[in-house]
């Protein structure tokens, strides 16, 4: 069964959710002198670093990656800063006018590959990283996510990882999402590790608090209760602890 086929529908579908969301108040471009994006950019990164400080299989520069849904490059434009090389990173994406904008933004000499995610023809356990941000909680059909993980789970090198960032709660005011729960991320993936960590604070009270600055951001995030994602490593060997970050 082809998944570029037998999901057609839900990639229509799935494209048509992100043209509503580029239209609405929750796809409207921010950047980073927004404190709140800025803080919860900053959070994250710190959070990414350190999975890779303590669990990358190999020096960064040695690293294949590949980003399942790159939107406009900006996950990469992060590894490459970290001193990943351009060559070893490859950025899919569904959508063609954003693919379009990473090929601006991207270093030369990162892949680019075009389309739906679970029809690409990769080899077998060729990424140290396969990474995805935000993709799963749009992909409303349960089928297509278990297809897409275990597609990812395929390309994936031994001792390598799933780098994931997704919602844990549901969106009130995005009926276009679902949420990812923990027990979810563990049956797509039943023979990863997941190290885990909940991260960022609920957007409509973090936009109040960050107008005060990092500090009360801090404090905000420190409340376990009001982090609406999950990020989580999920490793492709025998776990060696509670698999807790």
């Amino acid at each position: 069964m082809c998944p570029s086929v037998s999901f057609e529908a839900e990639l229509a579908a799935i494209r048509a959710r992100y043209a509503r969301r580029r239209d609405g108040f929750a796809h409207q471009a921010r950047s980073l002198l927004d404190p709140e994006r800025l803080f919860r950019f900053q959070e994250r990164e710190r959070a990414v670093l350190r999975f890779l400080r303590r669990r990358a299989p190999k020096p960064l520069w040695e690293l294949r990656i590949l980003e399942i849904g790159c939107g406009y490059g900006g996950n990469l434009l992060q590894f490459a800063r970290w001193g990943c090389r351009p060559e070893n990173l490859y950025a899919n994406e569904l959508l063609e006018d954003r693919l379009e904008i990473a090929r601006e933004l991207l270093p030369r000499g990162v892949h680019l590959l075009p389309g739906d995610a679970a029809a690409l023809d990769l080899e077998p356990g060729s990424f140290d990283i396969v990474l995805q941000s935000t993709v799963f909680s749009s992909i409303l059909d349960p089928a297509f996510r278990h297809v897409l993980a275990s597609k990812m789970w395929t390309w994936l090198a031994p001792g390598g990882a799933i780098l994931w960032y997704d919602l844990r709660y549901p969106n009130p005011w995005n009926p276009d999402v679902v949420p990812i729960p923990l027990g979810e991320i563990r049956r797509l993936f039943p023979a990863g590790c997941v190290y885990k960590r909940s991260i960022t604070p609920m957007p409509p009270v973090a936009r109040v608090v960050a107008r005060f600055g990092p500090l009360p951001y801090m404090l905000l995030s420190a409340i376990r209760p009001l982090r609406t994602h999950w990020l989580c490593w999920i490793e492709k060997q025998k776990c060696d602890d509670t698999g807790r970050a």
